[in-house]
């Protein structure tokens, strides 16, 4: 497997450092060739800088790309919007020769060169491609069977589609194919492809935030989840964060919202304090009791 960068983005590292720590306990346990590497910056954010300034959304966008271009790198990242972001602009400057030579002649200043040859990833279509169902299932001691998990793809894991084409636009089937391979049920919801809303939040728009939140939450404990599985910072913020201050005032869920390294890396045999599940504002220990509670499949461990 070719090298690849993790392009952690600002939100995991500085709101949700558990993430960081679930994924890279996930990657070493696969001894994937992964590198850090200095001088990311902001992807950028599209929803802001791209409506303020187009110009200054590109240039950081191929800034970033340069420093795994010239590494000879790919990238991974367990950030939706980052992989979207940068994916948006390194497609754009593809097709566009002229915008690709007035990007360079700037980045020249500063010593880089935009090529565009880095392949941009997101995790979960990166383990579904690149690392395999195969060897995720030999990593596994205990799977998931006996429970339901309501899956959260969020708009940025597959959109622009002509950018990333890496699933399904419209009816993806990878982060569903890693979850039964699990061995849980990926519930089929009516408010499965819909925008987590935590967008709105940016531009003060809070009740309205909670609303999304509440018709998906609402939805999902209807159908009795035992988990809202997701791999996106500002989808996490939404469902955990926004659902603790709603659950404060009164309206009671208990939907757990779990990142993908941390299902896969409970199934692993890596305890919830490990892996940071604990920093969690839902607490995750109801769905870590009845899965411990469960018989464990022939053929693998029980989970200790």
């Amino acid at each position: 497997m070719k090298e690849f960068a993790v392009f952690w983005g600002c939100t995991i590292q500085t709101r949700f450092p558990f993430i960081e720590k679930s994924t890279r306990i996930v990657l070493d346990s696969f001894k994937l060739p992964y590198r850090d590497i200095d001088g990311f910056t902001c992807c950028p954010e599209k929803s802001l800088v791209n409506n303020i300034d187009h110009g200054a959304f590109v240039m950081t966008a191929a800034r970033n790309v340069a420093l795994v271009d010239e590494k000879n790198y790919d990238l991974v990242s367990p950030c939706t919007g980052c992989v979207s972001n940068l994916a948006t602009v390194q497609s754009e400057l593809k097709v566009n020769p002229r915008e690709k030579d007035e990007v360079n002649s700037l980045l020249k200043e500063v010593g880089r060169e935009f090529k565009g040859t880095a392949k941009l990833q997101h995790l979960i279509p990166f383990f579904h491609d690149a690392v395999g169902v195969h060897a995720i299932k030999q990593k596994m001691k205990r799977d998931f069977t006996g429970m339901k998990i309501a899956l959260h793809y969020g708009c940025h894991m597959i959109r622009p589609s002509h950018a990333l084409k890496n699933d399904d636009p419209l009816n993806p089937k990878k982060f569903d194919n890693l979850i039964r391979a699990m061995g849980a049920e990926s519930l089929q919801y009516m408010t499965k492809m819909m925008c987590c809303g935590q967008g709105l939040d940016r531009v003060d728009e809070h009740d309205m935030a909670l609303h999304f939140a509440r018709v998906k939450l609402r939805e999902l404990k209807a159908l009795g989840a035992d988990a809202m599985v997701l791999c996106c910072p500002s989808c996490f913020l939404q469902f955990d964060n926004n659902q603790f201050l709603m659950e404060k005032e009164g309206e009671k869920f208990g939907i757990p919202v779990i990142y993908y390294t941390e299902l896969l890396g409970l199934s692993m045999g890596f305890t919830a304090e490990e892996l940071g599940m604990t920093s969690h504002r839902v607490d995750c220990a109801p769905f870590i009791k009845k899965w411990e509670g469960l018989p464990a499949p022939r053929g693998l461990c029980k989970h200790l």
